[in-house]
């Protein structure tokens, strides 16, 4: 995740140091939280509340060129106004009509989860006969779990291997932090300490306030 913005609208960076063991390994963007005081990784699935993200790299291991990569100082943006930023996460249609997009991702999810966001095609297959131009945005109008279906906006039939961006809708704070915790994945369901509160359709982008904050409730 990258920092974008306060939620007033101030574009400078809030950040402070807290410590961390020499050894642990996070990576600037990461989310993080406070274990026994020390910085750590926020879990995949996590649900606790968390600190912020990452304000610089810190390896864990000795590097010539960086005494602070295992030092026991990491810098976190902790503000509980940070606005961050993250690529959409992305699903790959497996069927689809003028009106429907079928994605397994769904699969966990509650009905009508996604109500309310949007799609936007990403790629097409070598196959595809979607009609969809390249870069369409087509508002979701409901999602059905059992079926693994996207109701959307009239537009081109989906192909299987059409792969598409996902802008959940406002409020939306579920799935999983990937790998690297830097961004969200449609891979589960758990109540993620961060929610969507807005998108930015050109590049891609979701934006996301922390829910769940170690000062407090958060937004």
């Amino acid at each position: 995740m990258k920092f974008y913005q306060k939620l007033d609208g101030a574009s400078h960076i809030s950040a402070r140091e807290y410590d961390i063991a020499e050894n642990t390994a996070i990576k600037e963007g990461q989310l993080v939280k406070l274990t026994d005081g020390l910085v750590t990784a926020a879990a995949a699935g996590e649900t606790g509340a968390v600190l912020g993200i990452a304000a610089e790299n810190h390896s864990g291991s000795a590097d010539a060129l960086d005494n602070r990569a295992n030092g026991k100082k990491i810098m976190v943006i902790d503000d509980r106004d940070v606005v961050m930023q993250c690529a959409a996460p992305q699903i790959t249609a497996a069927s689809g009509t003028a009106t429907t997009i079928v994605a397994s991702a769904l699969a966990t999810f509650a009905d009508d989860d996604f109500k309310g966001g949007y799609v936007k095609l990403i790629s097409k297959a070598a196959e595809s006969t979607n009609t969809d131009a390249i870069g369409q945005m087509r508002r979701i109008t409901g999602s059905t779990a059992s079926s693994k279906t996207f109701t959307v906006e009239s537009g081109g039939a989906a192909s299987a291997g059409d792969v598409y961006a996902v802008f959940p809708p406002v409020g939306f704070a579920k799935g999983n932090l990937a790998a690297n915790g830097t961004g969200v994945v449609l891979t589960a369901t758990a109540n993620l300490p961060v929610k969507v509160i807005g998108r930015d359709e050109g590049f891609g982008l979701v934006n996301l306030m922390i829910g769940k904050h170690v000062f407090g409730s958060g937004n």
